[in-house]
């Protein structure tokens, strides 16, 4: 544990940790005021646990968890026979998490002080308290970035199919381990669910898709450069860039405004992006006619800074595009209507399929 004046970060690995902070953030708990039973020995389970809120006393059973996942939470509730009302316990509510417990009203709680109560009468949705830093010290920072985003990417290229583990490793380039924890991490959140021991499906595409959108930091993630051109239209720029790649050896897939509207069209492009693993030499962008600008531009190549977004391509119109998901990604909050486009995409019967 490190404490820095008022802060507190720590990584658990047991339970009696979970259980020993959680008793120390009640005992110090300014505004909401908890009631432990006196009878309760140090370091052991609470059996329950009392809040005191406008002079009514709300009795709850601890249900603990280093990791909680949506399988075990819906397990948890199924068999829930107990007179109390159930309170999680975790060291850190995720999003994920958070919205399963609004969506049943499960009252949870974790050491960073982020509190969520919904009982007849009472709604209390506190967020995390300054200066703490609990968690789980084996989850995933994030998923969506790197060698790990390879295997989103790959999921979600049939949202329908039924996956095994070697099918991934192969498609990712990653790791045997790597693709088991993503996997294992993915089931916890409710993502995806096992078919069968050595078979899995996603659960909740779209779900996973929207997770990585807000995980997402495209500015990070790529190098840009930006440059004008003259004369040609998107399409045909495109169809140069392709010749031009072949012809130099360059990874390239089209995204964004041209990816979505070759893949689904919705809104015409008025801009050529693509992913590229090298930018033009000075000979290249002199015979297209291209001039780099710090802003706007007609035509956009993106360095990204893991090749996985070459992996999984399609063809449509002799032009490799990357894959749809990464398409409605890296149309958010780009402008000239590419938000439009990109929720067109994801609602079409056709979104992350074949």
């Amino acid at each position: 544990m490190k404490i820095n004046d008022s802060s507190i970060s720590a990584a658990l690995r047991h339970e009696s940790e979970l259980i020993h902070h959680f008793r120390q953030l009640l005992d110090d708990e300014s505004d909401l005021h908890w009631k432990i039973p006196s009878e309760a020995p140090a370091g052991e389970h609470l059996s329950s646990v009392e809040l005191e809120l406008d002079g009514r006393l709300i009795r709850f059973k601890p249900v603990y968890s280093l990791k909680p996942s949506i399988p075990k939470l819906e397990s948890i509730l199924a068999s829930w026979t107990d007179s109390l009302p159930p309170l999680l316990i975790a060291p850190e509510l995720i999003p994920r998490i958070l919205d399963f417990c609004r969506q049943k009203s499960l009252a949870a709680l974790d050491l960073n002080g982020r509190v969520y109560l919904r009982i007849e009468g009472v709604l209390v949705d506190r967020r995390s308290l300054p200066g703490r830093n609990f968690r789980f010290e084996l989850e995933p920072r994030n998923v969506f970035v790197g060698k790990s985003a390879r295997i989103i990417r790959s999921l979600l290229t049939d949202r329908n199919r039924i996956w095994k583990q070697s099918e991934l490793v192969d498609r990712a380039k990653a790791s045997s381990g790597l693709v088991s924890r993503i996997v294992q991490h993915l089931i916890s959140q409710g993502f995806i669910e096992k078919q069968s021991p050595r078979e899995f499906r996603l659960r909740d595409p779209l779900g996973l898709i929207e997770a990585w959108v807000k995980a997402d930091d495209f500015n990070r993630r790529i190098t840009v450069a930006r440059y004008t051109a003259f004369g040609s239209n998107p399409l045909e720029i495109a169809q140069q860039l392709k010749s031009w790649a072949a012809a130099q050896s360059v990874s390239i897939a089209f995204t964004q405004w041209i990816g979505g509207w070759l893949r689904h069209p919705y809104t015409e492009p008025v801009i050529t992006s693509a992913y590229v693993d090298r930018l033009p030499e000075t000979a290249s962008l002199e015979q297209f006619g291209f001039r780099r600008v710090t802003d706007a531009g007609k035509v956009w190549f993106f360095v990204p800074d893991d090749e996985g977004v070459f992996l999984e391509t399609h063809t449509i119109q002799d032009l490799p595009l990357v894959s749809d998901a990464q398409i409605y990604l890296d149309l958010q909050n780009t402008g000239l209507r590419g938000p439009e486009q990109a929720d067109a995409l994801r609602h079409w019967e056709g979104f992350c399929q074949p």
